[in-house]
Formats: structure tokens, C-alpha cells, sequence
């Protein structure tokens, strides 16, 4: 199923808490993107999403505006009754990127201090993150593997109170050999949740994620222009010595100095490096 919705549907006429709309104010986010428009407001009724969409188009604040929403739904429905629980988990395929979408979702929480606590669980090491995780974050970000190891060690169950499962870059969580992890943190799930993927390709690994994950799902393909514009890409030119070339490719590529897709323009194609 391919969605359509109403042109140009700004934030505030979506169904959205005036804590989010005054965090997507301070962020500067006068528009939403069009993955952002299609996929908030299916996101906001509880539907399953696959959404393909570029490094660039908005998806993280696509997921991340419903499922602070989602939580304070939650949280303003209690009665007194509602015990403190892990309600949302982000799985990213490198620490870097779960760092980065914590730092979005942080700053979309940021009217809702006391009320939305977010853990990044990809980069601190397990025991560090153990004492965290007992206080029973609302969203926890992190790598698959970090995720399975918790679940494993027991310092995290999700088998009753996860709401919404977000897997964002899916087209790389298998080709970064995370798909053990998946197939173990899906066992440890509810039998029913929300769950959202994300992916610049719809590939095949994409297509198995889908059917493990997602529940009779709405896809939106949205029919962006391929390269993003000039304002999304960043340019580098770098003058070095013959010798350098080696020490700086290195560098780039060993500390992920490097990310999303790049182009690398050199003169020559003739030295091999060993």
C-alpha cells in the first residue's frame, strides 16, 4: 500500500503536544520534510511504517516526534496506577548513529524534562549502562548488540512494556551482522507493539526485516529527488603530500570520520594501497 496525504500539513496541525511543536520551534524546523508529513500523523494512529527516505529527508524526526507523543499519551492517561517502564527502543546500526539520534530525540524531549528520560546504550560499556537501566528509562538507543547483550544479562526486559520498536538505517542492520541480535530481541518482545523501519534502499535484507518486524504495514516510497540538495551535502578538499594520502584514507575510515554515502575524488586510481 502506498500512502498519500494532505499537501503540505504543517506540525501544529498535526496531533502533536505543544511540548514537541515548542522543542521543533527551538530546533528551527519550520516545515515538516515529506517523509515527516506523510509518516508522523500514520505513526500518530498506531499504524506500522516502512519508510524509505535518503540520509537527510527528516526521518529521524519522523519517528521521533510520534514516539515522544506516544509516551506522553501514555503518561497523561495515568491514573496513578502506571508503573515507570522502557515504553521505546531505537536500534541503530553503528553507536554513532544511536548518538545521534539520541541527541535528536533528546532535543525533541527537551520541554519534557522530568517527565521523558532517554539512554544511549551503544557507546558506554555494558556495566556502565547496567545501573542506568534499572531506573527503567522511557527510550533506550543503541546497536542490536549492545540490546541483546542487556536483554541476555538481564538488565533490561521488554517482554511486557515495549510500546514501539523503531529499527532506523534496516537496509544496514544485517549487512553489519546484527541479525542474530534482531532475531533474539524480537523473542524477548510483547506480542504486540508498533514497530517502524527505516531505510535509504528497499533491498532484500530490507524486505526480510520487514516480514519479521512489521505488522500488515502501510510503505511510503516517497519520490524525493535522488541526490539531496546543497545544503545537505558537506564538502571537503583536502592538499597533502604523496606520503599523506595513505595516513589520512586511514584515518577516515578507521575513526568513521566518513558517514552515510560518500564520494571520494582522487586523481589517480593507480597506487594500491596495502
Amino acid at each position: 500500500e502506498n500512502e498519500e496525504s494532505k499537501k503540505n500539513l504543517p506540525f501544529h496541525e498535526m496531533e502533536i503536544d505543544e511540548r514537541i511543536l515548542k522543542a521543533i520551534a527551538k530546533l528551527g524546523w519550520i516545515q515538516p520534510t515529506l517523509i515527516q508529513e506523510r509518516g508522523i500523523p500514520l505513526l500518530l494512529e498506531g499504524k506500522d511504517l516502512l519508510a524509505r527516505g535518503r540520509t537527510g529527508s527528516g526521518k529521524t524526526g519522523a519517528f521521533s516526534i510520534p514516539l515522544i507523543q506516544r509516551i506522553l499519551d501514555i503518561k497523561g492517561k495515568n491514573d496513578g496506577s502506571l508503573t515507570q517502564a522502557v515504553r521505546g527502543v531505537v536500534l541503530c546500526p553503528s553507536r554513532e548513529l544511536a548518538r545521534q539520534t539520541t541527541q535528536v530525540l533528546n532535543a525533541l524531549a527537551n520541554s519534557c524534562v522530568g517527565i521523558i528520560r532517554i539512554v544511549d546504550i551503544g557507546a558506554k560499556d555494558v556495566s556502565a549502562v547496567k545501573p542506568l537501566l534499572k531506573d527503567l528509562p522511557d527510550i533506550i538507543v543503541g546497536t542490536p548488540g549492545r540490546l541483546a547483550q542487556h536483554i541476555k544479562e538481564k538488565n533490561v526486559d521488554l517482554s511486557v512494556s515495549l510500546e514501539v520498536l523503531i529499527i532506523d538505517e534496516a537496509d544496514l542492520i544485517f549487512s553489519f551482522g546484527f541479525e542474530a541480535d534482531i532475531r533474539y530481541i524480537l523473542e524477548n518482545l510483547p506480542p504486540i507493539y508498533q514497530a517502524v523501519l527505516t531505510s535509504a534502499t528497499l533491498s532484500d535484507d530490507v524486505e526480510r526485516l520487514k516480514k519479521l518486524v512489521l505488522n500488515n504495514p502501510v510503505i511510503l516510497k516517497l519520490s524525493e529527488p535522488d541526490l539531496p540538495d546543497s545544503s545537505q551535502l558537506t564538502q571537503y578538499m583536502f592538499k597533502l603530500e604523496e606520503e599523506e594520502k595513505y595516513v589520512l584514507i586511514y584515518a577516515l575510515f578507521k575513526l568513521q570520520l566518513v558517514r552515510g554515502r560518500t564520494i571520494i575524488f582522487v586523481s589517480t586510481d593507480r597506487k594500491s594501497v596495502v
